[in-house]
């Protein structure tokens, strides 16, 4: 039987214990009450759940196997050379077979800012095979299968909105000191998803797009004319480089990038000018070539100056 003693000494440990947590969760609510780690705007504290799900049936006497999940994502978007911090919850969903691979995913994203600065807030929902972050969008890339070439899609993280597309890969102009960049590609006949055949526009064979992270540029159409070799000018996409028109720019990547050296973060639509826009198409057996050159002027595809063979190729744009 215990002492009265060692009762004593137990219970006034107890009771010390009991004050000690009191204590303890007393400041981790007076820290927890500043709020300043989880924060939102003002004074509102903002939570949110995710669920995971998985579904398993037949089809047709195969395994179906569709699969849910949330998860989220902090991201800095760049305006005016400010970052606004944005809170992405991203819902992925995939439905394949169990004996299969799937490379087609939905993406359902809802956009959020988390700071007394600039309000961002959107809904949209991309299609395709993988999803990132860069160059202040959203990249959604569409694997091609055989002989098909990749469709990449950028949308902008202010809206939501799409801002560029292309096939295969694209060009990017850099302006010093900031993080703004203006992107140039071209969406190909073999694009996935078929991107070019939706639009139903005759002798379409391709669409030269430009475009910023906050706004797409005016695309131009490459439509073929009835010609000697128009059955041989390739469908893909052709080779294409930036070329600086004078000491004002410098091309890297051996083309594929271009500095606006005299532009800084104070730059204008005149001061993204200075280069040129240079595609390649190579034909017939003996690899020969004919050109489309355009050049880009107080930030646009001059299509007034282009320079390429009017006897094959018919280059208009869509707002004209």
């Amino acid at each position: 039987m215990k002492s009265a003693k060692h009762v004593f000494t137990f219970s006034f440990f107890i009771i010390v214990m009991a004050a000690l947590l009191f204590s303890s969760c007393k400041q981790r609510a007076a820290k927890q009450e500043t709020g300043e780690s989880i924060k939102i705007t003002g004074n509102q504290v903002y939570t949110d759940t995710g669920s995971s799900s998985v579904k398993v049936f037949d089809q047709n006497g195969r395994v179906c196997v569709q699969q849910s999940n949330t998860y989220y994502e902090m991201v800095n978007v760049l305006q005016q050379g400010k970052a606004i911090p944005v809170l992405l919850k991203i819902r992925k969903t995939e439905l394949c077979f169990a004996d299969s691979i799937n490379k087609t995913k939905v993406y359902e994203v809802t956009a959020k800012s988390v700071l007394d600065t600039k309000p961002i807030a959107w809904d949209a929902k991309f299609v395709g095979t993988d999803m990132q972050f860069k160059d202040n969008t959203i990249i959604d890339v569409t694997e091609g299968a055989d002989n098909e070439e990749d469709f990449f899609r950028r949308y902008s993280l202010l809206n939501g909105n799409e801002v560029f597309n292309c096939s295969y890969g694209e060009l990017k102009v850099s302006i010093p000191n900031v993080k703004d960049k203006r992107f140039i590609g071209y969406t190909s006949q073999k694009a996935a998803s078929a991107p070019i055949q939706a639009m139903n526009q005759e002798n379409l064979l391709g669409v030269i797009n430009y475009g910023s992270a906050d706004s797409p540029g005016t695309p131009i159409w490459v439509k073929l004319k009835r010609s000697g070799i128009a059955d041989k000018i390739p469908n893909n996409t052709p080779d294409m480089v930036l070329v600086p028109a004078n000491d004002n720019t410098t091309a890297i990547e051996d083309g594929k990038s271009i500095i606006l050296m005299r532009a800084d973060e104070h730059y204008q639509p005149k001061d993204v000018t200075d280069f040129s826009l240079k595609m390649t198409f190579y034909f017939g057996a003996d690899n020969e070539a004919t050109y489309i050159t355009i050049p880009v002027v107080n930030d646009h595809l001059d299509l007034a100056n282009a320079k390429y063979d009017k006897d094959i190729f018919e280059l208009t744009s869509p707002a004209q």
